[in-house]
């Protein structure tokens, strides 16, 4: 089967449930960028419970105006840092002549849709790699702002805490870089483990639906630690992962089946 018609048809089905709901918001080096109601969702429940909740609690006495707007800058970061990370896939693959079609961002992360399929490994390996690598750098990067603020107290106001604003962006791009590093396909982390299967097996048939029944079982565990600690620690804790688990699963049957039926 034509590598590119898997492609081409696994494109259209995330396409269809994606991008029915999605609006365009801009280009990137030529890629369209799109932005699904439901992160709006997220983008709101970001900046309610941290101007409601958590500022509050470490920085209390502060007017409510400012953890308004310290909470709408982090849900703000938020985005940005998921578009960055798909935009690291993209630069990586237009080195290989791969165009991707768009990039839509939604409440659980952002995908890069494309109909060109990478069978070689290692170039698979460079791309997904792409992403959290871009993510870990500025995680870094925001850190050591942070860490510079913190320690001399530049810039930092009783009445307005920015150093806030920098661990924020340095927390939420380190886990952004080791959810994707997650062996879920098709999250990056199951197509480097695509990527080395393929390799060692010769066949990237097999090595993609085990990539894939791998993930499940991941994301099983995903599931029951989140049932785990909805019960008995953090219910919100516990919806996110459940709700987490099973988009992963969703996507990671949406491959399986697609691919079964292609080389059925």
């Amino acid at each position: 089967m034509n590598d590119n018609k898997i492609e081409k048809l696994r494109s259209d089905n995330e396409d269809n449930w994606l991008s029915r709901y999605s609006l365009f918001v801009g280009r990137i080096d030529g890629v369209p960028v799109y932005i699904n109601f439901s992160s709006a969702f997220v983008f709101i429940l970001i900046a309610w419970t941290l101007s409601g909740t958590i500022l509050p609690n470490n920085y209390p006495g502060l007017v409510q105006s400012t953890y308004i707007i310290i909470g709408i800058a982090c849900a703000l970061i938020s985005l940005c840092s998921i578009l960055l990370h798909e935009v690291g896939h993209s630069i990586i693959a237009s080195r290989y002549g791969i165009k991707f079609q768009k990039i839509i961002l939604f409440a659980l992360g952002g995908i890069a849709l494309n109909q060109t399929e990478i069978t070689v490994p290692k170039k698979e390996i460079f791309m997904a790699l792409a992403g959290p690598l871009i993510s870990f750098i500025i995680s870094g990067l925001s850190l050591l702002v942070w860490f510079i603020f913190f320690q001399s107290h530049m810039f930092i106001s009783q009445n307005f805490p920015i150093d806030t604003v920098f661990f924020y962006s340095g927390i939420i791009n380190l886990v952004i870089g080791l959810f994707n590093l997650l062996p879920i396909f098709p999250c990056d982390g199951g197509r480097i483990l695509r990527s080395f299967l393929s390799y060692y097996t010769h066949d990237h048939f097999k090595a993609t639906i085990a990539a894939i029944r791998i993930g499940m079982i991941v994301s099983i565990c995903i599931l029951v630690t989140g049932v785990a600690i909805g019960a008995k620690f953090s219910f919100v804790g516990g919806i996110w992962l459940m709700l987490l688990a099973f988009f992963l699963m969703r996507g990671s049957r949406l491959y399986y089946n697609l691919y079964q039926k292609l080389y059925s």
